[in-house]
């Protein structure tokens, strides 16, 4: 679907609540979906079959990053995950299991001409990266490496489309549904690089809805 508007914090949350709740799709249908289609899109990007480098972090980005990886893993890619996750529960913990029973390595740095996917932050954040996460901001930025972030660069407050300090620079910016709403920002496109719009399989009368800025309902 081609996107046409804009989605704030609060309207992913609830985007994703009404799709699960209301339409009954199970929120790892929804994860696995995104994962695939940036996985898909990577491929794409990376003709030269280049290593990849996974940045997960916690929560519903991190759990796209284990995603992608197994996706890429099938492709045959040399992919490896930097783990920052913690202790996930839920979604991500399926999948960052899924990713360990695959064999896909688990490092704790890279070197060399790689990919990198930024899976470290997405669009819940609203205060600035502490240690240890901005020093892998940093080192990210500072690695020369193309970086596709994985719904919005990590450390960008997706509502304002401003840094909230360290933020990632990235090459290509692969986000779901529709742009966020501080995407159109000026200061939002020296962070996001090419921007993509892809698909997570919620249903079109809802995606719908929210463009119209209805509040439709099963």
């Amino acid at each position: 679907m081609r996107s046409t508007f804009t989605l704030s914090r609060a309207e992913v949350r609830e985007l994703d609540r009404r799709a699960i709740e209301e339409f009954g799709i199970p929120g790892a249908v929804l994860m696995e979906n995104a994962g695939r289609g940036v996985a898909e899109l990577l491929l794409s990007l990376n003709t030269d079959r280049r290593p990849v480098v996974i940045i997960c972090g916690k929560g519903n980005n991190g759990g796209d990053g284990f995603v992608i990886a197994r996706h890429l893993d099938f492709a045959r890619v040399n992919v490896r995950i930097i783990d920052h996750s913690g202790s996930p529960t839920g979604d991500a913990l399926l999948y960052r299991d899924i990713a360990i029973k695959c064999g896909i390595p688990f490092v704790d740095s890279w070197e060399g001409e790689v990919w990198i996917v930024d899976a470290l932050f997405g669009t819940g954040l609203t205060r600035a990266i502490e240690e240890p996460f901005a020093s892998v901001v940093r080192q990210m930025n500072a690695s020369g490496s193309p970086i596709l972030a994985v719904d919005v660069p990590s450390g960008m407050d997706c509502d304002t489309g401003r840094p909230l300090g360290e933020c990632v620079r990235a090459t290509h910016t692969a986000t779901f549904v529709a742009p966020k709403l501080g995407f159109h920002e000026p200061c939002a496109s020296e962070y996001l690089g090419k921007l993509h719009v892809l698909g997570i399989g919620a249903p079109r009368v809802l995606i719908e809805s929210f463009a119209r800025g209805t509040t439709w309902t099963v």
